[in-house]
């Protein structure tokens, strides 16, 4: 993988040789993925039946909305112990790249100490809120330790898995010492007394520890724990156990259940050959103008964005499928990563948006409304982008105009995309006009590409479902985690008065709105940088949004912003995870891939400045439709 500052990409990574302790950690994956799959599909089993009961028999299931978040919170510790394998959890080695050898050990030693004592703390807090709660729970009238018992059991797989990962025994002996010193911290860290960091601000505390970390290369979630956690030691706001609580509350909203139901969806396009067919029409619509692949390339990011949300399955599938086939019709391989790198951002700024779904649990706005809002401005950036790629190959020369494809072969293209497409339509619809949660609708688009793909087109084996719903279940549960770690981070944020400082500050600056919109932009753009967009917005919400609305803007507004700001973040150095998973999959220099990125990226500027300056742009299609 070239130029890749980046730990994990997916699954990235050759399998290893079953040996030491490869052999049962692999045994305990498959059957903590079992449990994950089967956690999924009864979620999604059971609010898919409630949706029949109450339409087809006016009745409900009074239990489904407990049983499905319970689930997810299942999920999400199972997943946190499984994304162990393989490094799944977003991380950034832009520091280590940077040493010598020797530092670079050192620091590697320290790193594994500190993820060692954010899983160790999370076990024994985990271990204590469990033991602390009681009651049974309101629908279920299951015992409410269950929900959190999963904690520590996976805290405890977590750091199983973590010890085997390394194949070399000597490696294998580093990680049990970093364990055993993690271990001995998270001793001493019981006893505020010891703390060396009493009367410290705990903001100032929980925001150094979060950086250093970070910049060791620890996962960015356990990046965020570990700052709560280290403001405990200190005698900080919230007790350990609090904070899981805070953790399991936090990401336990019904609204984001719709993400794992979403990336399931856009898993099942891919694996039951629908995404094929949107490719298909795309190439019917737009495959006669100039550079008509590469236009392709960026509606066939429209369609997908309808229907998954999910910018980094749409960055693998396209460089899978439509990479190789723009290099064999003449385009660089560089340019051919860029325009997919860059097209992808558009699956998480067009409806039904993963990003959306988080910023609307932070924000507590209308997820309908914010749907709405993406459209105008997902399209502008599409069109933005097809603009660049026209004059990109009128001046290289690639792919001349052809022959427009006649209506027969466009309108054959459509039927057989239809069913596909038939889930977008479904789900703005269901959403907008009040007739299902955006999360029953997920479900409703999940059902509906499983039929197709496994029963109508049969494009795939079971055991292919089984191993991309198993990947989903990761993929999921690391997003939940994100979003569980953030909430008592930004509580002590908001609790020790962040927020209202910056207001203060900026009235004082008497910048006026659109000042400080600007530095809202480029602070964001700056974070997207080194963050990828759900921590990063899950870190900035908190601290502009009151900002913001206190200086007239909109938060529907602001949220599309910070969402196409922060997706900028995917296609420029140092992280760019749209362009390493381009350049990794295409094997092409993820330099390169940045160089032809750049007239790309000034086009999404431009739509951005555009969004920034007129709030129609995202706010006046509701006001027609609403």
């Amino acid at each position: 993988m070239q130029d890749n500052p980046i730990i994990n990409l997916e699954t990235a990574g050759d399998p290893v040789p079953a040996t030491g302790l490869q052999r049962p950690a692999r045994l305990v994956e498959e059957i903590a993925g079992g449990i994950a799959v089967f956690l999924l599909v009864a979620m999604t089993a059971v609010i898919f039946v409630s949706v029949i009961a109450r339409y087809a028999f006016s009745q409900g299931v009074p239990w489904s909305e407990e049983f499905a978040i319970w689930g997810f919170t299942w999920l999400i510790f199972i997943g946190v112990a499984m994304g162990m394998r393989g490094q799944r959890h977003v991380s950034v080695e832009l520091v280590l790249d940077r040493m010598s050898p020797g530092l670079r050990r050192v620091a590697e030693f320290l790193r594994d100490v500190l993820i060692a004592l954010a899983l160790i703390a999370l076990t024994i807090a985990g271990y204590q809120l469990s033991n602390m709660v009681g009651g049974v729970s309101t629908a279920l009238r299951w015992p409410n330790a269950l929900r959190y018992a999963v904690i520590p059991a996976a805290g405890a797989l977590a750091l199983f898995f973590y010890l085997s990962e390394p194949v070399q025994p000597r490696a294998i002996l580093r990680r049990a010492a970093a364990i055993l010193l993690g271990g001995l911290l998270c001793i001493g860290m019981q006893y505020p007394a010891l703390s060396p960091f009493a009367g410290m601000s705990a903001s100032l505390l929980m925001l150094v520890t979060f950086f250093i970390a970070l910049a060791l290369g620890v996962p960015v979630a356990f990046s965020m724990l570990l700052g709560v956690v280290m403001t405990t030691w200190s005698g900080g706001l919230l007790p350990a156990p609090a904070v899981i609580q805070n953790m399991v509350a936090g990401s336990s909203k019904f609204i984001l259940l719709a993400i794992p139901f979403f990336l399931t969806t856009g898993y099942l396009l891919n694996i039951g050959g629908l995404s094929a067919r949107l490719i298909d029409l795309a190439v019917a619509l737009f495959g006669h103008f100039r550079g008509g692949l590469a236009q392709v390339n960026v509606f066939n990011s429209v369609l997908v964005g309808g229907i998954s949300g999910s910018s980094g399955a749409d960055a693998a599938s396209t460089t899978k499928v439509l990479v190789p086939q723009m290099v064999k019709r003449g385009y660089s391989p560089a340019f051919s990563c860029a325009i997919t790198a860059v097209s992808s951002i558009l699956p998480n700024i067009l409806p039904p948006a993963i990003a959306m779904l988080v910023y609307a649990s932070v924000a507590n706005v209308s997820i309908a409304q914010l749907f709405v809002a993406g459209i105008v401005p997902g399209l502008l950036i599409a069109a933005a982008l097809m603009f660049v790629n026209n004059v990109t190959a009128r001046r290289r020369g690639y792919e001349a105009s052809g022959i427009r494809a006649p209506m027969h072969v466009v309108w054959r293209a459509f039927v057989r995309a239809l069913p596909a497409l038939v889930i977008a339509v479904a789900v703005l619809g269901c959403i907008r006009f009040g007739i299902t949660t955006a999360t029953e609708a997920g479900v409703i688009a999940l059902v509906w590409a499983l039929v197709l793909g496994q029963f109508i087109f049969r494009e795939c084996t079971w055991r292919e479902l089984y191993r991309s719903l198993a990947d989903c279940c990761v993929d999921s549960a690391l997003i939940g985690f994100l979003i569980a770690a953030s909430v008592p981070f930004a509580w002590v944020l908001v609790a020790e008065g962040l927020p209202q400082d910056l207001i203060a500050h900026a009235k004082d600056l008497a910048l006026g709105p659109y000042g400080l919109l600007l530095i809202m932009v480029l602070t964001l753009f700056v974070a997207g940088m080194f963050l990828d967009l759900t921590p990063a917005m899950l870190i900035a919400a908190p601290l502009f949004l009151p900002l913001m609305t206190a200086a007239g803007f909109d938060p529907i507004q602001v949220g599309i912003i910070m969402i196409i700001n922060l997706q900028l973040g995917g296609v420029t150095p140092p992280v760019g995870i749209l362009v390493f998973i381009a350049s990794q999959i295409s094997q092409t220099p993820a330099s390169a891939v940045f160089r032809e990125v750049v007239p790309f990226v000034i086009a999404v500027v431009a739509v951005l400045a555009a969004v920034c300056i007129f709030p129609v742009l995202s706010l006046g299609l509701w006001s027609l439709v609403g």
